[in-house]
């Protein structure tokens, strides 16, 4: 009887770590990489991410290349012209090594795009670009747009998620329409203008300490802070309006928005904080 209690949980054990093994080989065989070169390495070069869903992590390196990444989605495309569940698992003993992936990576003009599909979109994509590249990442349902080490400008576009900028050293316009926005700069270009906006989020973005920055920032339904020394210019007096309801009788309306301009350090290149619901955090590095 005990032996046979052994026996049953040493086959229970053994299934279920040989199904933790298969699955961690799938894991592995669906992350593919697609390496691209720009037609003249020395030349100013660009990334163009076009994105549906899932996140995408874009990272400054060394190389020549970019170098992309990605986790394929589970071939909806095939699913819906089969009528097959999409999400069904592969025949006994065997694994995905192709099919619907609907990822596009091309290059023309020293500008490599890379986009994802409608039908079978990837849920990954993590790639590596020469660190001076100029980098613009659009996504219409990523969880997070992140990208780090970048010396180039970066435009990060996420509709419905997070933007996360990290050492960036060019200018940056990041925008999010449901999601905290934060960056962290290493420098702030003299000639250059900035913007970190959401909808419905957070803005917390750090500079360097000797920035010089002119500050354009608007909160609508939050409060903004900074351990800058910000030199705030003063409000215009907020003026009245009149109007006439539906009964044509007048009214008088005085409306204050949150919207305030300030300096760092002397003045500089402007920069824009923009949430409607949310927090702005301006940090000194």
């Amino acid at each position: 009887m005990g032996i046979g209690e052994i026996t049953v949980r040493q086959t229970i054990l053994i299934g279920a770590a040989l199904a933790a093994l298969a699955c961690a080989q799938d894991a592995q065989q669906d992350t593919e990489k697609v390496t691209m070169p720009f037609s003249n390495p020395s030349g100013p070069h660009k990334l163009v991410v076009d994105a549906l869903q899932g996140s995408v992590t874009v990272k400054g390196y060394a190389g020549q290349e970019v170098v992309i990444e990605y986790t394929p989605g589970p071939g909806r495309g095939r699913g819906r012209r089969t009528g097959r569940n999409p999400a069904e698992p592969p025949p006994a003993g065997m694994h995905r090594i192709g099919g619907n992936r609907d990822l596009d990576v091309t290059e023309s003009s020293n500008t490599v795009t890379v986009k994802t599909g409608v039908f079978a979109p990837v849920s990954n994509v993590v790639i590596q670009t020469p660190a001076d590249t100029s980098v613009t990442v659009k996504t219409l349902a990523g969880r997070s747009i992140d990208i780090d080490n970048v010396s180039g400008e970066i435009d990060a576009n996420n509709f419905s998620g997070a933007v996360n900028i990290t050492n960036a050293s060019g200018a940056v316009v990041a925008h999010s329409m449901n999601g905290k926005v934060t960056a962290s700069l290493n420098r702030v270009p003299p000639d250059k203008m900035m913007s970190f906006s959401t909808f419905n989020g957070d803005v917390d973005v750090t500079l360097p300490a000797d920035a010089k920055a002119t500050l354009k920032m608007r909160d609508d339904n939050g409060d903004i802070f900074s351990d800058f020394d910000v030199k705030l210019e003063a409000q215009s007096p907020a003026q009245a309006t009149q109007e006439k309801d539906k009964n044509g009788r007048t009214t008088r309306r005085v409306r204050v928005d949150g919207a305030q301009t300030g300096s760092i350090n002397g003045g500089g290149p402007e920069i824009q904080f923009t949430t409607y619901n949310g927090r702005i955090m301006i940090h000194k590095k």
